[in-house]
């Protein structure tokens, strides 16, 4: 019987609310949450590359200790029935949406300010004061989402050799040269995406030749073949079912484990896009996981069988399984607004 750990980042706080964590059962689909780490709006979450038992995080919020700004935050969950906060830092930018960590660096997102938070961390989890910041300036043509610039996404390439970030407000995904000794370069190429379509979240193939954004404004994937930084636009494709007039904004994107599958969740239309993925990097039509409340967020298990899908205004994490090529609903378990579902290792 295989079973993960499971952590849950939230917009909630208190005694019944924060950073949840519990276990996921692959076999039965069943999810039993064993507690929660007491943090204000825990957001996006990932263990650590240098220490599987430490868990990184940021606090979406916009003052930290009297401070302008979120925070970062990390915690020890060698533990799988409990979890305790090891350290906490400012980020000075307010509402950090998104971390990357790599090596011994852990690079927050802060949304409000259009900044990249740069903190040095060692593997306990202790967590430097911050050491350097990068602020982006400009607006895009959506005077309303796009009036300054918006940092809402940061992650490695495959070869760990360019930090890509996500500016929302300036329709461009930064990509700045990484070494492990030198750390991050301020000289970024950058990926111009179309006007007013606002870049949020990016994933790679699982060969790591193909880069896929997702637009959050306009709900679209942009397919690009990627060698080395270097970036060419394949495809671009709706996120939304066919004939769909409404408003919706798109949140998450993700490549399933075994790279044959594109997961895409919009927010209005409230459903999944589940994208086949051609040799060629080219996405396929796409079918939809339906019955959603606003996902923020979802994520594939492990093996591959299961879609767990963060429906922030509904509550609730839904539960999906592979069900005749398609994934099919099973159930839900009750949580506050959750925004990031994370698997952890196999318990």
């Amino acid at each position: 019987m295989a079973k993960y750990r499971l952590f849950i980042g939230t917009y909630s706080k208190g005694p019944q609310g924060g950073l949840f964590f519990g276990e996921f059962d692959a076999d039965s689909g069943e999810i039993s949450i064993k507690g929660s780490l007491d943090l204000e709006n825990p957001g996006y979450l990932q263990i650590s590359p240098q220490n599987g038992d430490v868990l990184y995080g940021v606090s979406e919020i916009s003052e930290f200790k009297s401070q302008k700004g979120g925070a970062l935050f990390s915690a020890d969950i060698s533990e799988p029935s409990k979890i305790r906060l090891l350290d906490i830092q400012c980020t000075h930018g307010r509402l950090p949406c998104h971390l990357c960590a790599k090596d011994n660096f852990v690079f927050a997102a802060n949304y409000s300010e259009g900044s990249l938070s740069i903190f040095e961390t060692d593997k306990t989890g202790k967590i430097a004061a911050l050491g350097q910041s990068i602020h982006h300036f400009g607006k895009g043509p959506n005077p309303n989402r796009q009036e300054a610039s918006h940092i809402h996404f940061a992650s490695m390439d495959p070869c760990g050799e360019h930090l890509l970030v996500c500016d929302l407000g300036l329709d461009k995904v930064f990509l700045y040269p990484y070494s492990p000794k030198a750390g991050l370069s301020t000289k970024a190429k950058t990926i111009v995406c179309p006007p007013g379509s606002g870049p949020r979240h990016l994933d790679f193939s699982k060969c790591g030749k193909y880069l896929y954004v997702l637009t959050e404004l306009k709900s679209t994937v942009l397919a690009y073949e990627y060698s080395g930084g270097e970036t060419r636009l394949l495809q671009e494709t709706s996120a939304l079912p066919e004939g769909y007039a409404g408003q919706s904004t798109a949140a998450a994107i993700h490549v399933s484990p075994d790279g044959t599958m594109l997961g895409a969740s919009n927010r209005g239309a409230d459903c999944i896009a589940l994208f086949e993925i051609a040799d060629d990097g080219r996405l396929g039509s796409p079918k939809y996981i339906e019955g959603q409340k606003e996902p923020r967020d979802f994520g594939f298990s492990p093996d591959g069988n299961w879609v767990l899908s963060a429906n922030q205004n509904g509550d609730c994490i839904k539960i999906y399984g592979n069900k005749d090529g398609g994934f099919g609903f099973v159930g839900s378990v009750a949580v506050p607004s959750p925004v990031c579902v994370l698997f952890g290792g196999q318990i």
